[in-house]
This record gives structure tokens, sequence and C-alpha cells, in this order.
């Protein structure tokens, strides 16, 4: 198949080329600069499409011709998950390209309501405005915290800081409550196997599919930590639930928009622990060693989000 992946540039368009290429699949990129792959990679692509402004029709036209799927794989941020998407999606329609995968890769939101989580507000809108409009079905995939970004104090399931007393990991709740997470390159191969051997895809059929490396909760990312490491973890927990509720609903009223990070940390702690976001029976690819993987794969995109 001849596979365009828009937003080849990043993170998991990359993992998504590198499998795709291995299963043998035609790769066409999509995005701003090729000079952001490795030559080895951008060497290995049916061709790369250039395009400085996502919403240039005749540019997206050019990426689409003759491909037999998509999948979107642009930057997380409200702009690119509504605006560019629909523009890729309208140039998905004219090229008569039945099979889509939509830019997800997160927990579960077809559970919450518009205006619950202000980052999946993206996501709902864009599915409901595809819903009402065009007669494809996209896929969509979720799967959780991706694990790279999964021991932040920015982001998931806990935080692993010095003390003068050693090693501490801070969370929220009571650290039993598992969090559903995936490795990119998981991610990649669930993802490109979707779109090229399961059948009620390659039919239009799309659909909602949840995957996950394996699931953890801050009790077991600190015992995982003691058998890599041999460091003893002390647990510090944050505050329960209802204090990380009371926090969130602080910073929204006080704060808004402004606070954007502060409140996807909070809503996320939040949401996990009372599950309502949570992944229901999602197939499991990763490896035994899942867990204890997770402190060598950390990136840091804290200097992308602004939060250094």
């Amino acid at each position: 198949m001849l596979i365009l992946i828009a937003g080849i540039t990043g993170y998991l368009g990359r993992e998504l080329a590198k499998y795709g290429l291995a299963k043998q699949h035609q790769i066409r990129g999509f995005g701003r600069s090729p000079s952001k792959l490795p030559p080895h990679l951008l060497d290995q692509l049916e061709s790369f499409v250039q395009c400085d402004d996502y919403q240039d029709r005749a540019v997206l036209d050019k990426a689409l011709s003759g491909v037999d799927a998509v999948i979107c794989a642009y930057y997380p941020i409200a702009s690119a998950v509504i605006e560019s998407q629909l523009s890729l999606f309208r140039a998905v329609e004219r090229a008569g390209v039945k099979i889509y995968h939509a830019h997800s890769w997160n927990f579960d939101w077809s559970k919450l309501k518009f205006g619950d989580f202000e980052l999946y507000d993206s996501y709902i809108s864009f599915r409901r405005q595809v819903e009402l409009t065009s007669s494809i079905k996209p896929v969509f995939v979720f799967t959780g915290l991706f694990a790279e970004l999964s021991v932040s104090e920015h982001f998931g399931i806990g935080n692993i800081v010095d003390s003068p007393d050693g090693k501490v990991l801070t969370y929220w709740g009571d650290g039993d409550t598992r969090w559903s997470f995936t490795y990119m390159p998981d991610a990649a191969r669930f993802s490109m196997d979707l779109i090229t051997t399961n059948q009620a895809v390659l039919n239009g059929e799309g659909g909602l599919f949840s995957v996950q490396s394996a699931a953890a909760s801050a009790r077991d990312l600190a015992a995982a930590y003691e058998k890599k490491t041999g460091d003893k973890v002390q647990l510090k927990s944050l505050g329960s639930v209802e204090d990380a509720e009371a926090k969130l609903t602080h910073v929204r009223t006080t704060s808004g928009m402004a606070a954007f990070f502060t409140i996807a940390y909070l809503y996320g702690q939040v949401a996990t622990i009372r599950g309502w976001w949570n992944l229901d029976n999602p197939k499991t690819v990763g490896s035994p060693d899942a867990v204890e993987r997770l402190f060598d794969s950390q990136i840091d995109r804290s200097a992308e989000f602004g939060l250094g």
C-alpha cells in the first residue's frame, strides 16, 4: 500500500514510517521540512511533499495523489487537530481515499462531553464535524499516556525526585490507580497494522480501537524503579482525588486557559483516578519489562510546551 503520513517528522510520525517501511509498504511523507527526518529514513520514502501552510489545497491534493491510506500525526494542539486536520480530511475526500486514521493516540475521549476537558474538545469537535458532513468513517486509536511522557512533573503516573532522604515518588490519590500507557513504537505498529490488515478498516468502516503497552500505578512505578536501580523509593501522595479536584476548580476559576498545562495535568489525575476516560479492554502489546523501561525512555518536551 501507498500510505501518506501527515506530520511524519514528529516522534510518532517517524515510528509510523519506520514500521510501515519494515512491512514493505510505500510511505509518502507530508510536513514542513524534510530536513527534520534522519537521512536514512528520508531516503527510503516514496516521496516527501513539503508544505509551509497546512491549509494549502494544491499541495494537499498533490500529497494525496494515488495514496491508499492516510495517517494524521500532526502536533497535538487544537489548531492542528481541528483546522489543519480538517483541511487534510477534505483533501482525502477529494482524492476518494476511504482509509483515514485520524489524529488520536490519547485517552478515551469518546466517554467525555464537550467542555469536560479543554484539550479533548478538539478531538470531539473533529469527530462530530466528520460525522455530520462526510461518508468517510475514520479510525481513532486510544492509547492512554504515551509511555515516553508518563514519568514527569508535568504529565503522568508520578514523578521521581531527589530529596535529602533519597528518592521520592510523588503522585495524587492513593497510589493504586493503574494508568494505561503505550510506547510510541507499539502505538505505531498497532496503527499501521490496523489500516493495512484489519478487514473492517480496509472496507472503510473505521472505528474506535484501544491499545496499551501495559498499565501501572504509582506503587508499581516505585517497585519497578527499586528493582531496576536498587535504590529505595519513598512514596508521597500530593493529596486525595478530592484535593486534586478542588485545585483543578481553583486554577480554572482564577487563571483560565493561561494555566492550560496545569489544568491538563490536574484533569488527567482526576479523570484517571475517577475512571472517566480509562480504556475499555485495550489490546496489550507491550513487552514484559514495559514498566521498567519507562525510566530509560522519557522524552523531555517541557521546552516545546513552554514548561521549562
